[in-house]
């Protein structure tokens, strides 16, 4: 290999490099064999004026820039914790201004390894963010052996979205349970304290697209300070609110990206919190109307009426949308004789009402950002999985109007009761019980507009080239799975469905909840050999940007031995949207994925 120059870029005045002021260096190439210590160090003093930044802000400023070694981490996720490699890189953490002085500062991440694969990724938030994204993290759902994309040589990034949330017990508000704020809080004030940046215009739109565009212009600038060139390809990942964040940089920055990633994305962002605050709230606080421990018998009832319509009885529902008719009318007959709350057995009659509002969704009496009317409901299947509907949607506490940050309601009621408390009425002591959108219709259109990402328009985005990849988890009981599907429908009425799918390829995954990566052997709810969950996206979307490699009409699922993390102990197609997985092997084949077809429902 060709020794690289050896350029002291340090001995550049790297602020200079932000103004746009021309200089031999900034033609150097980005493998310099200067040393990346030194460099890294330098950009300690280093601020960014507004102007490279593409939305309104006060500029941004290097805040520490602290140069790692390679090594191992050990990381924590919603799957436990693993032990990664990592290269050698300049950990640059930044502040990005605001105008409003009022408004909290945007704190980011940006990671360049050193050396560099050309290349930026971007990571999503998740819940109502609020805590940094570092961007020292695997690809979502990947096998737990895979590289950190830090370690592929990724320049990465990931930000707070422009507020600060302190989750107890840590995680994440939409992924893990945690609630906001500090051990010993009281639960009201807390609420009050965190999300009182939603009141803010300008924390507002920094949470809902603006501050994912200025970490970006920011990184591309560090980026270009550090090694002396741009990125050749820049990609966005994310999951849940991560994925909503994918989606808009798709909408509003199609300039920006090659290719994104989003995994169950909760893009229908009002529809989303006004339904869970109804079925998680409204619909259960009347008498009677409390799931409680039901959701077991939901599960069973479910199971026993479609769980074998897929070629397999292995209490996965693989045809969700098929099963919703036969479901209905199977719960229907399991009502109480007096249409009261009985026991376990049955199910009273306000009990169905949520049930039947749960799978039909949410209608609103008005249309809200892009001319969206309705949110998608729940599918049914794999209610009982731990963490599932016991947790979303019942909880181990009824709703009241005075518990909506119990962490023991349902984390439906909890989020949507956030909502609409602090983005909509703008009172934290409001009784979201009594919530009707009519009354705040102004209030829930200008939040629409900046939070939801919904504009099937992706033109400009296909016409840059860029590449699409959505997973959804069909069994999701965090949000509704078919919202981004239908999205995916309304993006190919606008643009025909041949150009749709030369760009946006949409899978489906069967049986597993909110952003999963997979459910493992022996878990209750689950056949004996787990739910496989595991792929990099990553790999799949650098194989179509990079080298034109359409994916397939199935994408394989897997899961692995934890004492040996390359052996597949379990795989499963992920069928193109439109399709469903359907067993045509012999008994005690169903962990083998190559005994499924994807075939049309």
């Amino acid at each position: 290999m060709p020794q690289a120059p050896n350029i002291r870029l340090w001995a550049i005045p790297l602020g200079a490099l932000c103004f746009g002021l021309s200089t031999p260096a900034m033609a150097a190439p980005y493998s310099l064999a200067a040393d990346p210590a030194r460099r890294c160090l330098d950009l300690a003093p280093v601020s960014i004026p507004a102007a490279r930044l593409g939305e309104p802000s006060a500029g941004a400023k290097v805040v520490s820039a602290q140069y790692h070694r390679a090594g191992e981490i050990k990381l924590q996720g919603l799957d436990g914790s693993a032990t990664f490699q990592t290269p050698d890189y300049c950990e640059v953490r930044i502040d990005i201004l605001p105008l409003d002085p009022k408004a909290p500062p945007i704190h980011s991440q940006v990671n360049l390894p050193f050396p560099w694969n050309g290349k930026k990724l971007q990571f999503g938030g998740s819940g109502y963010n609020g805590f940094l994204q570092t961007g020292v993290q695997p690809s979502r759902n990947a096998p737990i052996h895979a590289q950190l994309p830090l370690n592929r040589g990724y320049m990465t990034a990931g930000t707070d979205s422009g507020h600060q949330i302190t989750i107890s017990g840590g995680g994440d508000q939409r992924g893990s349970g945690a609630s906001a704020g500090s051990a010993g809080d009281d639960p009201r004030a807390a609420s009050a304290r965190q999300y009182a940046f939603a009141a803010n215009d300008e924390a507002l739109r920094n949470f809902g697209y603006a501050a994912y565009k200025k970490t970006h212009d920011a990184a591309v600038a560090l980026g270009f300070m550090f090694y002396g060139r741009k990125p050749s390809r820049s990609y966005y990942l994310g999951g849940s609110e991560g994925g909503r964040e994918a989606m808009t940089m798709a909408q509003r920055y199609p300039g920006d990206y090659d290719g994104i990633i989003a995994i169950d994305p909760v893009m229908n962002w009002t529809g989303l919190q006004t339904f869970s605050n109804h079925i998680g709230g409204q619909l259960q606080a009347v008498p009677d109307g409390w799931l409680g421990a039901k959701t077991g018998l939901l599960a069973q009832i479910v199971r026993d009426t479609c769980d074998s319509a897929d070629g397999i009885a292995d209490k996965v529902i693989s045809a969700p949308t098929a099963c919703l008719a036969p479901a209905a009318k199977a719960l229907a007959s399991h009502r109480c004789p007096t249409g009261r709350d009985e026991g376990p057995a049955c199910f009273s009659d306000a009990q169905l009402a949520v049930l039947r509002a749960a799978h039909r969704g949410y209608d609103f009496p008005f249309p809200l950002a892009n001319g969206v009317t309705h949110y998608a409901g729940y599918l049914p299947g794999s209610e009982d999985l731990p963490g599932a509907w016991s947790k979303w949607e019942a909880g181990t506490t009824k709703p009241t109007a005075a518990n909506p940050d119990d962490p023991s309601v349902s984390r439906l009621y909890q989020l949507g009761s956030v909502y609409v408390r602090h983005f909509i009425a703008l009172d934290a002591g409001f009784n979201t019980l009594t919530y009707d959108p009519r009354q705040f219709q102004k209030r829930v259109l200008e939040v629409s507009r900046i939070m939801d990402a919904t504009n099937p328009d992706l033109r400009a985005f296909h016409a840059r080239g860029g590449k699409l990849i959505l997973r959804e988890d069909l069994a999701d009981s965090g949000q509704g799975p078919f919202n981004s599907l239908q999205y995916r429908d309304a993006v190919a009425r606008l643009m025909g469905q041949k150009t749709t799918d030369a760009f946006f390829a949409a899978y489906v995954a069967t049986g597993l909840p909110h952003t999963s990566g997979g459910i493992d052997p022996g878990t209750p709810g689950a056949p004996a050999y787990g739910i496989p969950g595991r792929i990099d996206l990553l790999d799949v979307l650098e194989d179509w940007v990079e080298r034109g490699r359409k994916p397939g009409a199935a994408l394989i699922l897997t899961l692995h031995d934890p004492a040996q993390p390359e052996r597949v102990t379990a795989s499963k197609p992920m069928c193109r949207y439109g399709t469903w997985p359907f067993f045509t092997g012999q008994p005690g084949e169903g962990a083998n994925g190559s005994k499924y077809e994807c075939r049309p429902r």
